[in-house]
């Protein structure tokens, strides 16, 4: 038990907290043990706890409908889980959780670690913080994740028109407007694309006309897609 009290210490949410407090968390915690490769929630479950992985590592996994899985957190202990959605309207884990190797989690009830939060300012500041700082961490994710499968789409774009025009020089047969639908991306998204892969000096740009500089860049990118 003096190992789990000791690496909830190290937790940012518990950074500056009294060991006492800790202690007298622990003793509603629940402890639940997983060996590699095990689910330790679905998305979509239930969100009612303060889920603490204190021991190994572990995964959040998103499946899309077509079945591709998509990593969207690698997870260290120490660390709580779903900070950013225990509190909301309808708490629902948003991610599957799968360890990475044999862990251990503890859960403490939600209302049982609100009541401490309003007892120790400490603890209440620190977990605002750690709420901000997952809610960045999302935003960040996603906008990662979107940008590169825009590059992806651009790339496979690029390499299908020098295909059709049989050379590296192509002319753009739509408009940014017009690409953007054909994306699902908005224009200012489309239009940074262009722009990043113009500054990474893999294409040149004037007007509808594209020079591809880079043409393994382009075709690795669209093959990756």
């Amino acid at each position: 038990m003096e190992k789990y009290i000791e690496a909830l210490q190290k937790c940012e949410v518990f950074a500056g907290v009294e060991k006492k407090c800790i202690e007298e968390l622990m003793r509603y915690a629940k402890i639940q043990r997983y060996d590699s490769k095990e689910l330790v929630r679905s998305r979509n479950d239930e969100c009612d706890e303060m889920l603490f992985l204190v021991e190994g590592e572990a995964f959040g996994l998103f499946t899309n409908p077509e079945g591709h899985v998509l990593q969207i957190d690698h997870m260290f202990a120490p660390k709580l889980l779903a900070a950013a959605v225990i509190f909301s309207t309808e708490a629902k884990y948003p991610v599957d959780v799968e360890t990475a190797q044999p862990s251990v989690f503890l859960s403490i009830e939600k209302d049982r670690f609100v009541s401490y939060m309003m007892k120790n300012e400490q603890l209440l500041r620190n977990y605002l913080r750690y709420v901000s700082d997952a809610f960045v961490f999302i935003t960040d994710r996603f906008y990662e994740i979107t940008m590169k499968n825009l590059v992806q789409k651009v790339c496979s774009y690029l390499v299908r028109l020098m295909e059709e025009q049989k050379s590296p020089v192509v002319t753009l047969d739509m408009t940014k407007e017009e690409l953007s639908r054909e994306f699902g991306a908005t224009r200012p998204a489309l239009s940074r694309v262009f722009v990043e892969l113009e500054k990474l000096g893999i294409i040149e740009m004037e007007g509808k006309r594209v020079k591809v500089n880079d043409i393994d860049y382009v075709q690795d990118y669209a093959e990756f897609g």
